[in-house]
């Protein structure tokens, strides 16, 4: 049955276009899984890579170890013919930047291969302050999910840098491989990571807000018994 959640569209997967996802993904859920779906099939993606980040630039508190939240993307990943787990953000000792990870994606694919990076509203108020983000324009487009109560044009600074670059034309995407924002409307699962770790800790099971198979890791692990921030 939850193999049937990740099976992604066959023409997704004869396309050139590849989705990546970072973030702590402590523990990943629905919420990073079905708007990425959504994506794929959108914007005909063959595939979407789930990063997990080892030193998080913004996020001070991460709950559990490396190893675990690997193991549980490994999970979605071993279960899904769209999405693959890629570890090189946990295999560093250093922050975890997004533009060296592009770069060094960039330089791994095929010419003919594009990038789309995946991230929601609230992220992109901050992305005028992301390291290199103007470099990171150059390795990529990027695919921002609209969220309610969120509003870039509003924030003068922020929309005044990202102007340049906003897009509103999805055939754009097809004509060059980098340098567009492009804002979508994506069916968006309201969970989030700290919702799911306070329901564990409080005795109750976070049903229909994750994976079976990654709930059962968790409860053979015994992962989130006590920080719940």
């Amino acid at each position: 049955m939850e193999t049937e959640i990740y099976v992604s569209d066959a023409k997704a997967r004869m396309s050139t276009g590849i989705g990546l996802l970072g973030g702590s993904f402590d523990p990943i859920h629905f919420g990073h899984i079905k708007p990425s779906l959504q994506l794929a099939e959108k914007f005909q993606l063959q595939s979407i890579k789930l990063i997990p980040c080892k030193i998080s630039p913004f996020k001070e508190n991460i709950f559990t170890s490396a190893q675990h939240r690997w193991n549980m993307i490994s999970i979605i990943a071993g279960s899904s013919e769209l999405f693959e787990a890629d570890s090189r953000e946990l295999e560093r000792d250093s922050p975890s930047y997004t533009y060296e990870t592009l770069r060094e994606i960039a330089g791994e694919v095929s010419d003919e291969i594009t990038l789309f990076w995946i991230m929601g509203e609230d992220a992109l108020l901050d992305f005028p302050k992301w390291y290199q983000a103007e470099k990171i324009m150059q390795c990529c487009h990027i695919l921002v999910m609209r969220r309610p109560g969120y509003d870039v044009a509003k924030e003068a600074v922020t929309s005044e840098w990202l102007k340049p670059y906003m897009c509103d034309d999805k055939k754009k995407l097809n004509e060059k491989k980098c340098g567009y924002i492009y804002m979508t409307d994506v069916d968006l699962f309201d969970v989030s990571s700290t919702e799911i770790r306070q329901t564990i800790q409080s005795g109750e099971q976070p049903k229909f807000m994750l994976p079976g198979g990654v709930w059962n890791y968790i409860k053979r692990n015994n992962l989130y018994q006590e920080s719940v921030n």
